[in-house]
């Protein structure tokens, strides 16, 4: 029997906001390599000046590297919180298009960074922008999860659950120490403020390690 109060395509329903939000997530992969437009190579060109024309895409490759790794992680927690989620509301799909708009930012941003960052006309506008996505892909994954942990879990929240809500946490601290690190830093030693984003990684190996030997 049906759950009471559920629709009919109540499972269906969840799906469509699940696949609607991996089409999105695939397409602005795909866009960031459009975005990379090969060299034209003219009649007569040589090995060297060939390979000259290709080295000035290598910041625009960094990029895709970067952000396809960026896009692939909040992917692959969104993917694990679906596993968990057993009902919704007009408010939670509201939330998941608010995370789909910043996953639309990234080949902009990704673009307005990298383009230029090995040519010193980067400013630390481009660096707040950059990293100013994921950190709100970040903190508006954390607030589903909180969502669904109060309104739309199926069950318990479990051990691997409650893993993952500390995780996406430590995601968002991650952004914030790279953000303030870029604030406080002088442009030169904005680099080093990527670190940070291994914080966040690290936290949750700790995190579960002393989870797992209780």
């Amino acid at each position: 029997t049906m759950t009471e109060g559920k629709h009919p395509k109540h499972d269906f329903l969840i799906e469509r906001i699940a696949f609607f939000s991996d089409a999105v997530f695939a397409i602005a992969i795909t866009l960031m390599a459009i975005e990379i437009h090969p060299p034209h190579v003219n009649r007569g060109d040589t090995e060297a000046v060939v390979w000259e024309k290709f080295k000035e895409l290598l910041p625009q490759f960094l990029g895709l590297l970067v952000s396809f790794w960026l896009i692939g992680s909040v992917w692959l927690r969104h993917h694990q919180l679906f596993k968990y989620v057993d009902n919704f509301d007009l408010g939670f799909m509201a939330i998941n298009l608010w995370l789909l708009f910043t996953i639309i930012l990234y080949p902009f941003s990704t673009a307005f960074l990298f383009n230029s960052i090995f040519y010193g006309a980067v400013t630390k506008l481009q660096v707040y922008f950059y990293l100013g996505v994921p950190l709100a892909s970040s903190l508006i994954l954390y607030r589903m999860y909180k969502t669904v942990n109060k309104k739309h879990l199926r069950g318990t929240a479990d051990v691997n659950f409650r893993k993952a809500v500390f995780g996406q946490g430590a995601m968002v601290i991650s952004f914030m120490l790279a953000i303030l690190w870029v604030i406080i830093m002088p442009l030169q030693w904005h680099p080093l403020g990527y670190s940070f984003l291994a914080a966040g990684p690290l936290m949750s190996a700790i995190y579960n390690k002393k989870f797992s030997n209780k």
